[in-house]
C-alpha cells in the first residue's frame, strides 16, 4: 500500500495493483478535517482512477449530524462519479460512529449504485474491495 496523504487523524492509502483507495481514520476529526480530507480523498480517487474504496473506520470517533448531512448532500454525489465498483466499510470500535456510518449509508442509497459491504477486519475488506472475493 502506498501512502498518498497523512494527518494525525487520517492516512489515505492506495493499492496500485487493484486501484483500491483506503481512508484509514486514526482518531477524532473535527468538521473541517473530515470535509477537507474527504474532498482530498475524492481528488486522489479521481487522479488514480480507483475501482474500489475502503473506509477503515476502526479508530474513527463520532461523526456529527451536520457532517453526516454534508456527506449525503455534497460528498456522495461526487463519490458516485468515481465509478467505484465496491465500497468496503471496516466497522468502528466506537458505537456512535457505527450508528453514524449506518445512517450515512442508508440515506446515501440513491448515490450508492455499487456493492457495499461491512467488515470487522481491514484484511478482509482489502481482499473484497480489490475483487478477490
Amino acid at each position: 500500500m502506498k501512502v498518498l496523504f497523512t494527518a494525525p487523524y487520517l492516512t489515505i492509502l492506495l493499492d496500485e495493483q487493484t486501484r483500491v483507495l483506503e481512508t484509514e481514520w486514526l482518531d477524532f476529526a473535527n468538521s473541517q478535517q473530515i470535509r477537507s480530507s474527504l474532498l482530498e480523498a475524492l481528488r486522489l480517487g479521481r487522479q488514480h482512477h480507483v475501482r474500489g474504496w475502503i473506509g477503515n473506520n476502526t479508530r474513527m470517533r463520532t461523526i456529527r449530524p451536520t457532517d453526516q448531512d454534508w456527506m449525503n448532500q455534497e460528498w456522495f454525489p461526487e463519490f458516485k462519479k468515481l465509478g467505484v465498483a465496491r465500497l468496503a466499510v471496516v466497522v468502528s470500535n466506537d458505537a456512535l460512529n457505527q450508528m453514524g456510518i449506518d445512517n450515512i449509508l442508508t440515506r446515501a442509497s440513491a448515490h450508492v449504485p455499487f456493492d457495499t459491504k461491512h467488515f470487522a477486519s481491514v484484511e478482509d475488506a482489502r481482499r473484497w474491495a480489490g475483487g478477490s472475493n
